[in-house]
């Protein structure tokens, strides 16, 4: 119900806007208030079904490193998989993020000098273009080659700055290359920041923010802010039990997702709620 309600808006957001383009102001602050309730029924749910809070406005500070597969995909916009918990065997992938076309595409070009034009990865996304299609948001050529100078800037001014959140950039006055001319606060914060999902052990798994995660490991940055999706419901378990019984299991007491409820020693690594951000 809710992706066919959000699947009407937005199309009706299109051709409204088509016709007048003073109204897209609007219509985008109403999308972003309808997206809020949807994301705040989430977290009044998860607060009466669950001793282990879910707020969905939570950012995890994370090692890149420790993202090693790529999730399965969820159908739907990402709001809609924010604070989901499932069960099934979803969590249990076969692609290691480092061997995706992209992140190769990244390395070779970041650390081997390779241009852009000449990468796997820059080839797939043209014969895509060609066939008339929009991958990666290129409708052409042109357009493919903007948006990687964009990624050399990105990389450069992670390189130059540090990694920094979206809220970070926004307070800041940051230059986000990837972000540019978006300032609806939390179409930022889902759209840009990394985002994982969360397997029955713990494990993070890459769902979106691709561009973020390769230039982050390749300049081996320790922690990057990621939002997380969907929990398998076997791990939401074992995060009731540690916040009712106070009870840190062994090997995963530092684990990200756990060290509000465990308690954490130092405020970098404490989860925090950006919602009062936005």
């Amino acid at each position: 119900m809710v992706s066919a309600i959000d699947s009407a808006l937005r199309s009706t957001g299109r051709r409204v806007i088509a016709t007048a383009p003073r109204l897209e102001g609007p219509l985008s602050a109403a999308r972003t208030a309808y997206v809020r309730a949807i994301l705040d029924a989430v977290a009044w749910r998860h607060r009466r079904q669950h001793a282990a809070p879910i707020d969905p406005y939570e950012l995890l500070w994370v090692d890149p490193d420790d993202i090693e597969y790529v999730a399965a995909e969820f159908e739907g916009p990402k709001f809609q998989r924010l604070g989901r918990v499932v069960g099934g065997d979803w969590d249990v992938p076969d692609i290691r993020f480092a061997e995706t076309d992209i992140f190769q595409g990244f390395k070779s070009h970041f650390d081997g000098g390779v241009p852009w034009a000449e990468t796997a990865f820059f080839e797939r996304v043209a014969a895509g273009i060609e066939l008339g299609r929009t991958p990666w948001g290129c409708d052409s050529r042109v357009a493919l080659e903007e948006r990687c100078r964009r990624l050399d800037a990105l990389y450069d001014r992670i390189d130059r700055e540090g990694y920094l959140s979206q809220p970070e950039l926004l307070d800041h006055d940051g230059d986000d290359p990837m972000g540019a001319g978006r300032t609806d606060r939390l179409g930022r914060l889902i759209k840009d920041e990394i985002s994982v999902d969360i397997g029955r052990n713990g494990e993070l798994l890459f769902a979106d923010g691709r561009n973020r995660l390769s230039i982050a490991t390749l300049l081996g940055v320790d922690r990057v802010p990621a939002l997380v999706l969907v929990r398998h419901d076997r791990w939401q378990r074992l995060r009731d039990r540690v916040a009712t019984t106070g009870r840190k299991p062994t090997g995963l007491a530092d684990h990200p997702d756990l060290r509000r409820l465990c308690g954490s020693d130092t405020e970098w690594d404490r989860p925090r709620s950006i919602e009062p951000w936005l």
